[in-house]
């Protein structure tokens, strides 16, 4: 599951991956909680823009934005058969710029955070699904989900599932809603290879949603852990 993630790249870094952007900008965030505002890269009456999105998916049919469990993640396996998902992935793809995502693993009584990133400190492209609600007074609610998929052998010993994080070249499908939304997730969303993360062990400042600067990204050295627990190297 993705259920923490950041977005400190600019605007430029964004737009040297998938092009210009209309729309304002959006500001640096650390630690980003569900129900909060995230920025998505989409394609709205043939222009593309950022924008602004609550976190946790809020789908048009809904009776109202608390009826149902807040959806920030939608697995991937099964994007084509749920109802909830299904019209997104056809008609409303987006894609979530990232510079990274927390995960916890547990180690005895202890939760151990950690920060998954590129190792060039790249940002990262999450697949994305996004949704319009209209409030009882008239007003929108725009909503989105990060699509997940299983983790990659080298980041499972941390959690078992990772956010499905778009190479470079299904940047322009994936906004492209006249490419068949199913076929594009059967074909395209994978773990990602093996080496393209990094896990670094960070202090617990990040557990506390509030806490929203750089500092919750300061590496520490991890606690030991059994040698029948080890798992593939993390930094």
């Amino acid at each position: 599951m993705c259920g923490r993630f950041a977005q400190t790249s600019g605007r430029k870094a964004i737009e040297a991956l998938v092009g210009s952007l209309d729309g304002d900008d959006l500001p640096s965030r650390y630690n980003i909680a569900p129900t909060q505002s995230v920025a998505v890269a989409l394609v709205e009456n043939g222009v593309r823009r950022l924008a602004a999105h609550r976190w946790g998916l809020v789908p048009s049919f809904a009776a109202d934005d608390r009826s149902l469990p807040v959806m920030f993640n939608a697995r991937a396996e099964t994007l084509a058969q749920k109802a909830v998902f299904r019209s997104a992935l056809q008609r409303r793809r987006c894609l979530v710029p990232a510079d990274g995502w927390y995960e916890w693993k547990a180690v005895g009584r202890f939760k151990q955070p950690y920060l998954i990133r590129r190792p060039d400190r790249r940002p990262v492209m999450f697949a994305g699904l996004w949704e319009s609600w209209a409030r009882p007074d008239g007003s929108e609610l725009r909503s989105v989900a990060i699509v997940t998929v299983t983790a990659s052998p080298d980041l499972a010993g941390v959690h078992e599932r990772m956010p499905a994080a778009l190479p470079d070249e299904m940047f322009d499908a994936w906004l492209d809603t006249r490419v068949d939304g199913r076929s594009l997730a059967l074909r395209g969303l994978h773990p990602s290879p093996v080496g393209a993360f990094e896990a670094v062990a960070i202090g617990a400042r990040v557990n506390q949603a509030s806490n929203d600067d750089p500092d919750v990204q300061q590496p520490v050295y991890p606690p030991k852990e059994p040698a029948e627990l080890a798992q593939p190297r993390l930094i």
